[in-house]
């Protein structure tokens, strides 16, 4: 997902590797679009948590997801990952 950093410069644009790793985050946890229980889902962008909310823990990250199917109701949604679980080492 590509953004215009001078407007959103919180964002981060995830590399080819890190979104793979989200997608096995994803698939290794179960998981599914709280609408339509699709499995499939395109990686957005992360934001990072840890500054802005105190009960996340300090390397949490905000990943954007959009459902695949497209007949879902509400494709959007996210998942909170921490940055050695997706950025890698």
């Amino acid at each position: 997902m590509r953004h215009d950093a001078a407007v959103r410069p919180e964002l981060i644009d995830l590399d080819r590797a890190a979104r793979e790793r989200v997608s096995e985050q994803i698939a290794a946890k179960g998981g599914h679009c709280e609408c339509c229980g699709a499995k499939e889902f395109d990686v957005g962008d992360a934001l990072y948590l840890g500054f802005l909310f105190l009960d996340e823990e300090p390397d949490a990250y905000m990943i954007a997801l959009t459902c695949r199917n497209p007949d879902c109701a509400k494709p959007r949604t996210g998942i909170v990952v921490g940055e050695k679980d997706f950025l890698g080492s």
